[in-house]
């Protein structure tokens, strides 16, 4: 039995997240039929690399051979992008899939080139791709998916094939999702340095990932595997406005740059307290009452 003919894709933007597809997809033997970057030199690295024999930095010049078109472009691009496609008179867009990586806009900012006749959907990797880093295996990485029925159907296929899955997102919710996104990596990783940078104050002569990371993992652990509720720990489940009020002038004193991220952390956490019976409705607004008052008075306050 013959193997199944792989479509043939192009890219429009080289940046992480394109690169990473890109190198994926190739490896598992998707034909790449051409690369357009608005600088050459990355695309051109990349054409090297997954043996693409048209590279551009036009438009005009993405592949009629194509039968999906990846756009990996910022978001801020993407609906001139859209647009400058949907001119393109060498596309047979009847034939043709586009799909963008946007995390927040969903498949109607492609409207240009559906209205052309193409199938239009996003494809969005739940994944960081930081600068520098080269390994491109997408194995067991989730991508939250949205479009017509059958852009779907063909996404749903070409994730499989990279050993990936695939989530699909109600389109009216897709900038909810997206917030999902950015707690799960920028806000997690702007605690994790608040951690670090708090270490670094106490001079241990431990790393602080030695020092805090049995504690960040164990409850990790606990919210995965029974909730995030029975997991709290610490003052504000208590509702220990003496402690809290220790830390806040600790703070105020030693590191008032995070006085705003503790406040908003603590209400979040004295909310999910009294919610699951864990705190009184008076103990709660006892401590949103203390966290509001530092807050208020964090711009009067500066770094030592």
């Amino acid at each position: 039995m013959p193997s199944r003919k792989l479509p043939k894709i192009s890219f429009i933007g080289t940046g992480a997240v394109g690169t990473r597809l890109a190198l994926a997809l190739s490896d598992k033997g998707y034909p790449i039929v051409s690369l357009v970057n608005r600088t050459g030199p990355p695309a051109i690295a990349l054409a090297r690399a997954v043996k693409c024999k048209k590279v551009s930095t036009s438009v005009s010049d993405a592949s009629p051979l194509s039968d999906i078109i990846m756009i990996a472009v910022d978001d801020s691009s993407l609906g001139a992008v859209a647009k400058e496609l949907s001119t393109v008179r060498s596309l047979k867009f009847k034939k043709l899939l586009f799909a963008h990586t946007s995390g927040i806009h969903t498949s109607e900012i492609l409207s240009p080139l559906e209205q052309k006749g193409a199938l239009v959907a996003s494809m969005h990797p739940v994944q960081t791709f930081p600068k520098g880093k080269s390994s491109v295996k997408l194995k067991g990485m989730y991508f939250g998916i949205e479009g017509s029925p059958e852009a779907v159907s063909q996404l749903e296929q070409m994730i499989r094939s990279l050993d990936a899955h695939s989530v699909q997102i109600p389109p009216d919710l897709k900038p909810l999702y997206h917030i999902a996104c950015v707690f799960s990596s920028s806000y997690l990783v702007a605690i994790l340095n608040c951690i670090n940078e708090l270490s670094h104050q106490l001079n241990l002569k431990a790393s602080w990932t030695e020092v805090f990371g049995p504690l960040m993992t164990s409850a990790m652990e606990n919210a995965i595997k029974s909730s995030a509720a029975n997991a709290l720990t610490g003052p504000v489940m208590r509702g220990d406005t003496e402690t809290i009020s220790m830390h806040l002038r600790a703070l105020a004193q030693h590191a008032p740059r995070f006085l705003p991220m503790y406040s908003v952390a603590g209400i979040e956490v004295g909310r999910l307290a009294a919610e699951h019976g864990k705190l009184t409705k008076q103990e709660y607004e006892n401590i949103v009452t203390l966290f509001r008052q530092f807050i208020k008075s964090y711009p009067e306050t500066k770094d030592k």
